[in-house]
């Protein structure tokens, strides 16, 4: 590769790591302006790429040519979004989604209009396109995550890059709550004073961020382990002071700022989450691994004993718990619309009833049973297939559990510690907001669902990313046994 190739390529890689720690500034990249901005920002990144790789100055990596399968799956779930928002003709409305089709003619019945000629599937067909460029854009993101992240010196960045971010969120939003500031980046809190939030508007889709955040400072962190035995307990604790010494007091001070400002948040479940993913995960680790160092271990009980019962006892962990523990049917304040979200999704099983419509679609099923106004479903795993159908969902369902199982494989084939590291996080990362996404919406959070599908990058990275230099600028082995010496 040429001296310009290489300026282009970290040109790329820069544009991409300024597009990560962009993306939750702009409260959570909610707002239809910061949307947009995501958008633009993917869609130039991706631009750039492909001019590059037109006049031969860029090259697809390995770990791309593997992912392959769930990149063309994110494509195939945005191009569907897409149909959603077209107007088709009503014949074929009325046979994919009866429901939709009956619900828009009785609406021009109403208004004394003809049927139009041609009909929608979605309910909200100018949401279904805000969703389908959102949908393609995460697309992309994760082909441009496979695609430039072509190193391991690359992996560890970008991987910093994501524990800085958490960091910085979880400082901003601890600080601005303890000062009595109350404010977001671009704004005054409006909502949720006494908790942080960082710059998100609501504490459970900054509690999914740092989630994340964590658990690539955890991948991290395992990834500079040394899983050799000690001798003695004199080689150990030389080890112990050079650790001390290094890089790693930082990243280990970054994770205790983002497990604080977990605690402040007060989410039930993104603590809940977070814990319960870090348990699972190591045991994984262990199970995978076949073997439990001593390292392991005082780095899990450190981070249990440290961040659970000293750091976060300062900051209200015991409230954290308290809430926990108040938490029953009777005194939950939020309402439960499930019940009528499963009652809704046989009528758009095929179809969907689009994406972005659950604001729309909800209240045809009110029963009287709750009060107030549900823009999004607090259940991702039901929310999903009611606006994209139940064949759209299984496909993602699938891209998830395809990825988790490549990270189990990171974690039990790979020697490179960073690789076996980064194995970790994109599991513990999956499966965090797998548990929190059960009770909350934070796949409908851009910046969120933006992080979700890098963490299903950093799975395909750990497992198939070369260590050996210009290893990735040669097709792959057709079996695996090159990864497990690397």
């Amino acid at each position: 590769m040429s001296t310009l190739d290489n300026r282009f390529s970290r040109f790329l890689f820069y544009f991409l790591l300024l597009v990560i720690t962009w993306l939750p500034l702009p409260y959570g990249s909610k707002p239809e302006w910061a949307m947009g901005i995501l958008q633009a920002g993917v869609f130039m990144l991706s631009a750039f790429w492909l001019a590059g790789y037109g006049f031969g100055h860029l090259s697809v990596t390995p770990a791309f040519r593997k992912g392959a399968p769930v990149y063309i799956g994110l494509l195939l779930v945005a191009f569907w979004v897409w149909v959603q928002s077209l107007p088709l003709p009503a014949e074929l409305v009325q046979q994919l989604s009866p429901v939709a089709w009956s619900v828009q003619v009785e609406a021009a019945s109403a208004l004394n209009l003809p049927v139009p000629d041609a009909l929608y599937l979605s309910l909200d067909p100018f949401a279904s396109q805000v969703h389908a460029l959102l949908s393609l854009a995460y697309a992309l993101l994760f082909a441009m995550v496979l695609l430039l992240v072509s190193d391991p010196k690359r992996l560890r960045v970008i991987a910093w890059v994501f524990v800085i971010a958490g960091a910085f969120q979880a400082l901003f939003g601890s600080l601005s709550t303890l000062s009595g500031a109350e404010v977001l980046l671009f704004g005054p809190k409006e909502t949720g004073q006494g908790v942080a939030s960082g710059t998100f508007v609501n504490r459970n889709s900054f509690s999914g961020c740092l989630e994340m955040t964590l658990a690539v400072g955890m991948g991290l962190l395992l990834g500079q382990l040394n899983e050799r035995r000690f001798h003695d307990w004199h080689e150990f604790w030389q080890q112990t002071l050079k650790t001390l010494l290094s890089n790693k007091v930082i990243l280990r001070t970054a994770i205790a700022i983002m497990v604080v400002g977990l605690v402040m948040g007060r989410s039930r479940m993104g603590n809940t989450a977070f814990f319960s993913s870090l348990m699972i995960t190591g045991v994984l680790y262990v199970i995978c691994r076949k073997k439990l160092t001593r390292g392991v271990v005082i780095l899990f009980v450190s981070l249990f004993v440290i961040d659970t019962i000293i750091v976060s006892q300062w900051f209200g962990l015991e409230e954290v718990v308290e809430r926990l523990e108040r938490t029953n049917v009777q005194t939950e304040a939020r309402s439960d619309v499930n019940p009528q979200t499963i009652g809704a999704i046989p009528d758009f099983a095929l179809a969907g009833s689009g994406a972005g419509s659950f604001y729309t679609t909800l209240p045809q099923y009110h029963d009287g049973t709750w009060r107030g106004f549900f823009d999004l479903a607090h259940n991702d795993f039901l929310q999903f297939p009611l606006e994209f159908g139940v064949p759209a969902y299984a496909i993602l369902g699938l891209m998830v559990l395809f990825t988790a199982w490549q990270a189990i494989q990171a974690m039990r084939l790979r020697r490179n510690m960073l690789m076996v590291g980064m194995g970790f996080a994109a599991f513990m990362g999956i499966l965090a907001i797998m548990i929190h996404s059960s009770v909350d919406f934070n796949l409908q959070i851009p910046s969120n669902a933006a992080y979700f599908v890098c963490m299903m990058a950093l799975g395909w990275l750990a497992r198939y990313l070369p260590t050996l230099p210009g290893a990735s600028r040669h097709p792959l082995p057709e079996k695996d046994k090159q990864y497990r010496a690397c």
